[in-house]
């Protein structure tokens, strides 16, 4: 199976948009936690673990960025379940060698079982995937479907090209003419091209000012927080793999996933509306809740609506008091 049509595609609002950072916390707000590294193939693995309860593992955005942009947004959930978040290797605080042996979409994939099974410690795993980082979640189930079992995809981009043109199209309409002065501005600087954090921060933030319903919220809430390593080496990460999946389309392919699927839309996200319903309608078991006033960062701009969905999904059948 290749992999790269829906990775390099989505990547107009995916590949960069996970590299903002999470609205402003507290130290009140952040929940016990513990972090460490699990070994696969050769490669660090870093991960942190807040909250306790059922298990739910986060796959970051990208490709080419890390988890730093889900914190502290992501903390809610923490309350209830025990949230698990972690680098995709050769990014943040995960190592690896940047080459093509190891940065490989099969590796991305033995990297979340290992997490499930090191870090989690269980049979079956939920997985709440967010924008580009929906692309591995569900090659994931494909591969290991007894391994999953639930999937929430937040934002998500498509797994194809259908959709290429309209989410071009989307995000450049919703770009201010300022905001696209000042990224081919810092683009142009050596700073930016040499991976400067500050600068890579600089210009990731204006290019997504747009994907949100107000943009003064990401004015008001959003910081860029990129690690070093992802700031250095995320292009090249994201090159490295997607050079060999060119063409990647997994349309068909949903329906043989039978695990239950929740899908959060922003209805002011650029993504297409008319995708993520077709996407939700591939699946055997899915549900769409769009959220209004909110972009492509939901959890960020209505956390309350986002997180009643994701609970109320996580504790479906559950018949504990």
């Amino acid at each position: 199976m290749s992999a790269r049509g829906a990775v390099s595609r989505a990547g107009g609002v995916a590949a960069a948009i996970v590299l903002l950072a999470g609205c402003a916390g507290t130290a009140d707000d952040t929940p016990a936690s513990s972090a460490g590294t699990v070994a696969v193939d050769g490669a660090e693995i870093w991960y942190q673990s807040m909250g306790s309860g059922t298990p739910v593992v986060a796959v970051h955005g990208g490709p080419g960025l890390d988890h730093s942009y889900l914190l502290p947004g992501l903390l809610p959930l923490s309350r209830t379940h025990r949230l698990i978040v972690y680098d995709q290797r050769g990014l943040g605080s995960s190592r690896t060698a940047l080459d093509s042996t190891s940065i490989t979409m099969n590796r991305f994939l033995d990297d979340i079982d290992a997490i499930r099974r090191q870090v989690a410690e269980v049979e079956q795993v939920t997985l709440l995937a967010h924008s580009w980082g929906v692309i591995p979640a569900m090659l994931y189930a494909m591969r290991w479907p007894e391994r999953v079992e639930r999937l929430i995809l937040m934002s998500p981009v498509e797994p194809g090209q259908r959709f290429a043109e309209a989410t071009t199209a989307a995000q450049e309409a919703r770009r201010s003419p300022v905001d696209v002065a000042l990224v081919d501005s810092i683009a142009a600087t050596p700073a930016f091209r040499e991976g400067d954090p500050p600068a890579v921060n600089r210009l990731f933030f204006h290019v997504f000012r747009g994907t949100f319903a107000d943009p003064a919220v990401a004015d008001s809430l959003f910081r860029l927080s990129f690690s070093e390593r992802t700031a250095r080496q995320g292009r090249a990460v994201a090159s490295i793999l997607m050079t060999p999946l060119a063409g990647l389309d997994f349309w068909d392919q949903l329906s043989s996933l039978r695990m239950p699927v929740l899908i959060l839309h922003g209805e002011e996200d650029p993504i297409p509306a008319e995708m993520v319903r077709e996407l939700a309608d591939a699946f055997h078991d899915a549900r769409l809740v769009p959220i209004a006033g909110a972009g492509h960062f939901p959890y960020i701009e209505k956390p309350d609506e986002t997180f009643a969905s994701i609970r109320e999904f996580l504790t479906e059948g559950d018949q504990s008091p």
